[in-house]
């Protein structure tokens, strides 16, 4: 039987089975025959950086300000260059992450290191509309859009429309005339056929959001198992960037990309593994 050298604790040797299961007292040396329980890992690790990126730096600021500035430029533009119709100018805007900031979300997600679910974020839709904030730039582009006669339709995924309408309220939004203007979430994440809806009442001249489809349906990405290769993936991505080369003329003419690192459709073809799709480099 293989012998251990002799402790601190007890001066003695003593033998693995004897140890087995064996507490050494009040010392808080570990007791003998248990594995120490593995760290938990809070799922947000992964998006801390993101986060804090959205939450605290100067540059994310200045990307959504510059985002902005250059949407009310477009917007003077078009509206100068509009020819007569019946149809009313308007531009279509995402809500999350595009217009109203929701941080405090993420933040109680990385505090409870909780995995995102649906049934979290309808909580926080519902029950905490008064700790959205507004992207920045949004509502002075917003308040200019309305001042110069332009509707501002709101096209989003949420599902809470008094929740919705009360974080819109709570930040200074006009919600005038907003049951018309608040196209949420039916039985589809799809926003084609809401855009369509609003195209056939009013000329669209800018669209703005923080993820790819909420301009179009090309930038979907292509269903894909959950045992999906590597290969297989890196299609999708390939397809996705693609689709924006091919569409390179309309951002910053009509459409408007605000950033968003912490989630969106940019994470469905990564997997579970996305270090995998890292750049390589021959660096060593």
């Amino acid at each position: 039987m293989a012998r251990l050298k002799p402790t601190a604790h007890t001066g003695i040797t003593l033998t693995v089975g004897l140890l087995l299961g064996l507490g050494l007292g009040s010392t808080g040396t570990a007791v003998w025959g248990q594995r120490e329980a593995a760290p938990r890992v809070n799922p947000q690790e992964r998006t801390l950086d993101a986060n804090l990126f959205m939450q605290t730096s100067a540059e994310y600021v200045a990307c959504c300000l510059q985002t902005y500035a250059w949407a009310s430029e477009r917007l003077r533009q078009r509206l100068a260059a509009l020819a007569p119709s019946e149809r009313p100018p308007a531009v279509i805007l995402d809500l999350d992450e595009t217009v109203l900031d929701n941080a405090g979300f993420q933040s109680f997600l990385d505090r409870e290191s909780k995995s995102y679910e649906k049934a979290l974020w309808d909580r926080w839709e519902r029950e905490f509309p008064t700790e959205t904030r507004l992207v920045p730039g949004a509502k002075g582009f917003i308040e200019e859009a309305e001042r110069a006669g332009v509707t501002v339709v709101y096209i989003s995924n949420r599902t809470d429309r008094e929740a919705t309408v009360a974080a819109l309220r709570h930040n200074g939004l006009s919600v005038e005339g907003i049951a018309d203007r608040l196209l949420l979430r039916t039985d589809t994440a799809d926003k084609t056929a809401r855009r369509k809806a609003v195209e056939e009442r009013y000329r669209v001249l800018l669209y703005i959001g923080d993820n790819l489809r909420d301009f179009s349906e090309i930038f979907v990405t292509p269903e894909l198992a959950p045992d999906a290769t590597d290969d297989a993936r890196r299609q999708a991505l390939a397809k996705r960037r693609m689709a924006v080369e091919q569409h390179a003329y309309r951002f910053g003419t009509d459409w408007f990309m605000l950033p968003n690192p912490v989630y969106g459709e940019w994470q469905v073809p990564l997997g579970r593994e996305p270090r995998r799709f890292l750049r390589p480099t021959e660096m060593r």
